[in-house]
């Protein structure tokens, strides 16, 4: 499968390439000028697709503003919002939540049987941390020390609650941070300060949590504005670092790489529409949204199209 005349964005410097890309079985077989007939895409951007570093399904459901929705519906939304690389789609993972309802031997005991890679969802109020220092007298942080749970590259699912030195203990691991905009802003919770963990080099990655709805372009914003209105420092994140954490830091922190580049497996959106930017990456985050995601490829499978799936065809 060959797909023609695209303007291949590289998220890393910016630069627009437009060329044509080849694909065998899973994975991009060449980028460059190749012979043939082909998808014609006719100058359209061509971009790393969106990591949903965590979400689920079975909460979302019940969220949901419509009356029936079940997993398959919910991973259309996913796939028709640009997303190439899920949650979901991990092997070997365990999620630990509600540790603050648990006693120190429960704990523990869940602790000791830990073989996977860890994703905790911990942190995202006060009530939470408040409850953990009542019972182990010590920060929570240290608590995931005591618990070894740091050092299984722990990720933590909101953490809007840690502070500065628990922060710099969780930077001292090789930790990383899944940031749910849109639960928070639902939820009227404080955003995790971003220039600390930009600070500390944690890595983050963003989420649709807990809610149906899945548009990582609003998530970007989100966090943008949160930078300029709240921190009041527009400079803290720009339009292109929000882009690289809703696609390659997400999909690192899941496991994948996602760069468009040869040998790499094909995982990538096509994006319709112009936009009255002359930055780039502006024109992306604020002049689109997940109406623009024109194609979804994930494994050299072009799993929608103009929001037509393939198995629809």
């Amino acid at each position: 499968m060959i797909f023609k005349n695209c303007n291949l964005l590289d998220l890393k410097t910016g630069k627009v390439k437009l060329t044509d890309i080849q694909i065998e079985g899973d994975k991009i077989e060449k980028i460059g000028k190749i012979a043939g007939e082909g998808i014609d895409l006719d100058g359209k951007i061509v971009m790393p697709g969106f990591a949903n570093c965590y979400h689920s399904y079975e909460r979302a459901s019940l969220n949901s503003y419509e009356k029936i929705i079940d997993i398959k519906d919910l991973h259309a939304k996913n796939i028709c919002a640009g997303v190439c690389f899920d949650y979901y789609d991990m092997k070997n993972v365990t999620i630990l939540e509600n540790i603050e309802k648990l006693s120190e031997n429960e704990f523990l005991k869940q602790c000791m049987t830990l073989e996977n890679k860890v994703f905790i969802k911990f942190g995202q109020n006060l009530n939470e941390m408040g409850e953990i220092n009542a019972i182990y007298k010590k920060m929570p942080s240290e608590v995931l020390e005591e618990f070894g749970i740091l050092d299984r590259n722990a990720v933590i699912v909101g953490g809007n609650c840690f502070e500065k030195d628990e922060l710099e203990l969780l930077g001292a691991y090789n930790t990383s941070f899944v940031l749910l905009p849109n639960d928070d802003a639902r939820s009227g919770r404080r955003f995790i300060n971003i220039n600390i963990l930009n600070r500390l080099n944690i890595p983050f990655g963003l989420g649709s949590g807990e809610y149906a709805e899945v548009d990582f372009f609003a998530f970007m914003r989100v966090l943008l504005s949160f930078n300029s209105f709240v921190m009041e420092n527009s400079s803290l994140m720009s339009e292109q670092e929000a882009l690289l954490h809703a696609t390659l830091i997400g999909a690192k922190i899941l496991g994948f790489d996602g760069e468009i580049k040869e040998k790499n497996y094909a995982n990538f959106i096509v994006l319709s529409g112009k936009t009255n930017y002359e930055d780039i990456f502006k024109g992306i985050v604020y002049g689109m949204s997940k109406q623009n995601v024109f194609m979804t490829v994930k494994n050299g499978k072009i799993l929608q199209q103009n929001g037509v799936f393939a198995m629809e065809k």
